[in-house]
């Protein structure tokens, strides 16, 4: 009982942080276009500034965006198959055949951890 226990717990570990890491994604991107509408305000200043203005706005636009491909890319996997772990008879943790394919798929690399 402990151990299915456990495996609970950690099944809900996996969803949690693939929601986590969908909902960074989503808040990367939703920055992004922030960005961009903030840059195009019409800004009543003197024309250098609101040209300084809308740089910093763009470039704020783009490094929220080249964050959320990086995310993306660095996360496809989980991203993707996040909610499978819950649908029913799927347990993700305690079907060994299921677990086994999914260790198989990263041939055992170490995960690069650094972010650009």
């Amino acid at each position: 009982m402990k151990s299915k226990a456990r495996a609970d717990r950690w099944n809900e570990e996996v969803q949690l942080v693939g929601e986590e890491m969908r909902r960074v994604v989503a808040f990367l991107e939703w920055k992004a276009v922030w960005w961009t509408e903030a840059g195009s305000r019409d800004l009543d200043v003197k024309s250098d500034i609101a040209d300084g203005i809308r740089a910093y706005a763009a470039k704020q636009a783009d490094i929220h965006r080249a964050l959320a491909c990086s995310f993306k890319t660095r996360w496809k996997s989980p991203i993707e198959t996040q909610g499978r772990d819950g649908e029913e008879g799927d347990n993700y943790l305690t079907d060994s055949s299921e677990y086994t394919r999914e260790v198989d798929k990263y041939g055992g690399e170490e995960f690069d951890t650094d972010v650009d």
